[in-house]
Parts: C-alpha cells; structure tokens; sequence
C-alpha cells in the first residue's frame, strides 16, 4: 500500500502528520512533502503519527531523519507517536530512539510539546 498523508492541527496548536501505508522508497517522498509544508509556517511543532504505518525502510527513515533536520533548523520540535513493533525495532537498531521522542499514542506526544 502506497504512503498516504494528512495533516491536521490539533487543539493546541500543534501539526499531526498522520501517516498510513508504508515508508519506504516510494512513500519517503510524501512525508517529506507534508513536513516540509508545515516548516513553511513558522517554528514547527509536529507529531508524526505512525499507527497506520505498517513497515519502514532505510529510505523511510532516512526520511524521518531529514524531517528532523529541517524542522530542527526551523526551531521546531518533531515527535513520533504510536510507531509498530517493527518502526521501534529500526529505531532502537540504529539507535535512532535516542533523537526521536517516542511515545504510544498520539495523546501523549502532544502531552508536555
């Protein structure tokens, strides 16, 4: 299933990037899109809801990891939410879960930005 993105702002302010489908090669692209949309506003404050997600590759990470970068050059603050067993694998293997904040649900992220 190709990646799929939507953007919302939640009650307090902050930017949802719910992602659906898969982060690989072929969705990277999307993702990168949608995050840098939002940069474009200001300082941005955004959770990367990885639910739907349902596998990530290099790419895919790589892709988190430019979002990271450009929001972080932006003086914003990126979380991920609610990531499967096989995202926290990657990001725990690369020892990613050291620079993203993760956390269960999207609640939570958005709990304390």
């Amino acid at each position: 299933m190709a990646l799929e993105v939507e953007t919302r702002t939640a009650d307090n302010g902050i930017t949802v990037v719910a992602a659906t489908g898969r982060l690989d090669v072929a969705g990277a692209p999307m993702l990168k899109e949608a995050i840098s949309e939002v940069v474009k506003n200001g300082p941005p404050r955004i959770v990367i809801d990885m639910e739907g997600v349902s596998f990530v590759d290099s790419t895919g990470l790589g892709s988190v990891i430019s979002a990271l970068k450009q929001i972080r050059g932006s003086q914003g603050e990126l979380r991920l939410a609610a990531p499967n067993q096989q995202a926290r694998v990657v990001l725990e293997l690369t020892t990613l879960d050291r620079v993203f904040p993760y956390y269960a649900t999207v609640e939570e992220a958005l709990t304390g930005f």
